[in-house]
């Protein structure tokens, strides 16, 4: 056959259409060059057809993999709970940072200086109530409630009752200037007793309120401002 009247040779477009045998294959094989694409590719569709979903996961081979470091977040969330079992399991922590104060230490203890450099003694409140409060002289709302304690002492100078002002400063020195122009200003009421703590556990907030008993027991805990109904425990507690 002339090579002219094989060129103008096409097959019907329905038989293209419904090409999926081993022989549509050798027709189109058998057609002009144009054609040869399509039966080179077709192997490829059956054979693709024929693979199953999970040929194409991405689940890893577990033989001889070294399995991935642990993200920086969960190390921090262990290295958190950590820090939490040990608060958990010191009372004095727990009396410091539980935002709740469930479960005070029956004893509160205190390692502290008073301005004179004179360690203080716990049995200096022996048989008195006291408010004893924690404070820095970097917060402001700590110093707006000292003259608060100092004005509601007034009101309790006839009564066993002491307001004990506990500074947590990094720096001794900005304490004791800070008191020594206030004690010039305001004279310190009896049963004021001011301390920097020397030891022990500080505060994760401030200010923050203990009311001590007469038996050196913490009653209550309050964070933030003074709140009213400490006074009212103070009342409580007294004979």
């Amino acid at each position: 056959m002339p090579l002219t009247s094989s060129l103008k040779t096409r097959l019907p477009l329905s038989s293209a259409a419904s090409c999926s045998s081993a022989s549509c294959c050798t027709a189109l094989c058998a057609s002009p060059p144009r054609h040869l694409r399509a039966c080179l590719m077709l192997p490829a569709w059956i054979a693709l057809a024929s693979l199953h979903s999970s040929a194409f996961s991405q689940t890893p081979p577990t033989a001889g993999v070294v399995p991935p470091s642990k993200p920086a977040a969960t190390l921090h969330a262990k290295a958190s709970s950590t820090a939490s079992n040990t608060i958990a399991n010191d009372p004095a922590q727990l009396l410091m940072n539980s935002p709740t104060g469930a479960g005070l230490p029956s004893n509160w203890q205190l390692q502290a200086s008073k301005l004179s450099g004179e360690a203080f003694a716990p049995s200096e409140l022996k048989g008195r109530v006291a408010v004893v409060f924690y404070w820095s002289t970097a917060c402001a709302v700590c110093r707006d409630t000292l003259a608060e304690l100092r004005a509601n002492l007034e009101g309790w100078r006839k009564k066993p009752v002491s307001v004990v002002q506990v500074n947590v400063d990094k720096q001794a020195e900005d304490w004791r200037s800070y008191e020594q122009i206030r004690n010039v200003m305001h004279k310190p009421p009896p049963g004021l007793l001011s301390l920097r703590l020397d030891a022990g556990p500080a505060p994760a907030r401030l200010p923050l309120t203990l009311v001590v008993d007469a038996q050196n027991r913490v009653v209550r805990r309050y964070e933030g401002r003074v709140a009213p109904e400490a006074w009212n425990d103070v009342a409580d507690l007294l004979p």
